[in-house]
């Protein structure tokens, strides 16, 4: 994917990413200069999501849907609250990925004709409808939703973006890897998230269900070569107690 066309946008100054909660988040953009941007959603939907509410979710999966709000139902309705006042349009595109269809290889949209939700609303209440007639899969890795948002930014001629990707846990390693090594799935996230930082997006990744995140933030830090620290890792059960006290 060509990005040095985009090297001369303005690009987002340094942002620390020592945040507790998503309004700091939002306030170290504006800091920065960004009173608006554009949101991408992107939702997990791996296998692993059945067994990683084993202590979070009553021993449930994340995507169950019933009279008790999911992980990812509270998730998104949280980030909706916080992020939608950022949000320049209202036309929020939303991607899931992980599932037997997509795997670690693509996404797909949330509408087959593509349409972008028109808000956080939307987007919870489309989420509902697709749940029940997906099939969980895997590997997970981050690299195809984030390969989808540059385009994404690419098409809408250098816009702003903010990408929030919502899911279970690490990108997928096994444990025969050598230390110091990637996977592949780690390998691909990698090479995707440096070649994001070269265009007006950042990433955040809200992680929900057990666990553990420790990897995935260290994986944050250890990022090469990037045009700027694009990638943010906040774990759900961090955000949510202090996003609904702001509420």
């Amino acid at each position: 994917m060509e990005h040095n066309s985009f090297r001369h946008l303005q690009r987002p100054k340094f942002i620390a990413d020592n945040f507790n909660s998503l309004d700091q988040v939002i306030s170290a953009l504006r800091e920065a200069g960004l009173e608006s941007s554009n949101l991408i959603l992107g939702v997990d939907f791996t296998k692993s999501n059945e067994w990683s509410g084993r202590y979070s979710f009553h021993r449930k999966s994340l995507h169950a849907v019933g009279s008790v709000t999911n992980p990812y139902e509270q998730a998104i309705s949280i980030i909706g609250r916080t992020l939608s006042p950022f949000d320049e349009d209202n036309l929020i595109p939303c991607f899931g990925f992980g599932d037997v269809s997509t795997r670690d290889e693509y996404v797909f949209s949330i509408y087959p004709d593509h349409r972008p939700c028109r808000g956080f609303e939307e987007a919870l209440a489309r989420y509902r409808e697709i749940i029940p007639h997906l099939q969980l899969s895997g590997p997970t890795s981050f690299a195809p939703i984030i390969d989808a948002a540059i385009d994404i930014v690419e098409k809408s001629n250098g816009q702003y973006h903010v990408l929030v990707i919502i899911a279970d846990g690490q990108v997928t390693r096994n444990p025969g890897i050598p230390r110091g090594s990637c996977s592949p799935q780690e390998q691909a996230t990698l090479n995707s998230i440096v070649a994001a930082s070269y265009y007006p997006l950042s990433i955040v990744l809200v992680g929900v269900g057990d666990g553990p995140w420790d990897a995935m933030k260290q994986f944050d830090d250890n990022i090469p070569h990037r045009a700027f620290d694009n990638f943010q890792v906040r774990t759900f059960s961090n955000i949510h107690p202090l996003v609904c006290l702001v509420s």
